[in-house]
């Protein structure tokens, strides 16, 4: 609890201070996770949510018009829905909008949620929200409210709790793929068909995507110059067709295709692409490595242009397939 009211205290410093600092800044800065900070003010401000993954997805449509925002360290995806349908169990769940937008979700990795009073973004106002955190104290999804006065909102108070979650430490450790293991992994490769199966292919051989993407260099993937992605991500703007922007992470992924109308560089690196109801930012200074990648599909082969950072983590992809 000691520990909990430093950080308590450290926010509310922070948020009379700086009032337009973001709480993943302030928990950089105190090298800590965003979910310490946010468990920090249980009872605060801040409740957890007495409900299972799975009971809390399929009451997503109850929250009316809703800004979706998948994260990872270096880069955000955030869509504007005016409803949603989902599909869930025990250990995966589906959220569609239309044919623009998918997402999958693995519940296994919602380790707490939250529900709070938070801003979209510093100059906005406050507004009901959920965060979805791993067991890291990452945040995995943020879901702010556009409709507040939606029932959802309402019933969510009845599920609200004062427990606190028990955050641990990530340890990333890399795998890369021996010599030895790489005839298997491209007959699995080849054989793909979808995206289940891709991620039957990196656990079975103990990768993470840029590790794939390195053993497979030369046959389905080539390395690509991080400027190059830049240059698409600006290049996005002036396609005549959709283009479908992907984040991935442990949590699951959150895919959505969309025309985009403006590119911007804005302060400390940060490139931003905006639709009418997409807007994606991506923090450039981190962009370490990037790969066009081929993979087989449903509809045959898939080519996208993949980013990551120095840790290997995966920032953003882009579709490079011509759809209406």
């Amino acid at each position: 609890m000691h520990q909990a009211n430093i950080l308590f205290e450290a926010f509310e410093e922070a948020r009379l201070r700086a009032p337009h600092l973001e709480c993943r800044t302030l928990a950089a800065l105190l090298d800590c996770s965003e979910g310490e900070i946010q468990a920090s003010r249980l009872g605060r401000g801040v409740h957890s949510l007495a409900l299972t993954p799975c009971d809390l997805v399929m009451m997503l449509p109850q929250l009316g018009q809703v800004q979706m925002v998948t994260r990872t360290s270096h880069a955000a995806l955030s869509s504007r829905l005016e409803g949603c349908h989902t599909d869930a169990n025990q250990r995966r769940a589906s959220l569609w909008g239309d044919q623009a937008l998918a997402m999958q979700l693995l519940l296994p990795c919602w380790y707490w949620v939250s529900l709070s009073h938070e801003r979209p973004s510093p100059t906005a106002a406050e507004v009901p929200c959920l965060q979805v955190f791993d067991r890291f104290g990452h945040v995995l999804h943020q879901l702010y409210s556009l409709t507040p006065e939606a029932s959802g909102w309402t019933l969510l108070e009845y599920f609200s709790t004062l427990k606190r979650p028990g955050f641990t430490r990530c340890i990333d450790i890399a795998h890369d793929c021996p010599e030895a293991h790489r005839p298997a992994l491209l007959t699995s490769w080849r054989a793909m068909r979808g995206a289940a199966d891709f991620s039957r292919l990196l656990s079975h051989h103990r990768l993470r995507r840029v590790e794939a993407n390195r053993a497979v260099a030369g046959h389905f993937s080539t390395p690509v110059a991080p400027e190059r992605f830049i240059m698409a991500l600006a290049g996005a703007c002036r396609r005549t067709q959709p283009t479908r922007a992907s984040l991935i992470h442990a949590g699951g992924g959150h895919h959505h295709r969309a025309r985009f109308k403006h590119f911007h560089q804005g302060r400390s690196d940060t490139l931003r692409l905006e639709s009418d109801h997409l807007t994606l930012s991506l923090d450039s200074s981190a962009l370490h490595e990037a790969w066009q990648v081929v993979r087989p599909g449903p509809e045959g082969l898939a080519t996208s242009l993949e980013a990551f950072d120095a840790s290997g983590e995966m920032m953003l992809a882009l579709d490079l397939a011509e759809r209406g």
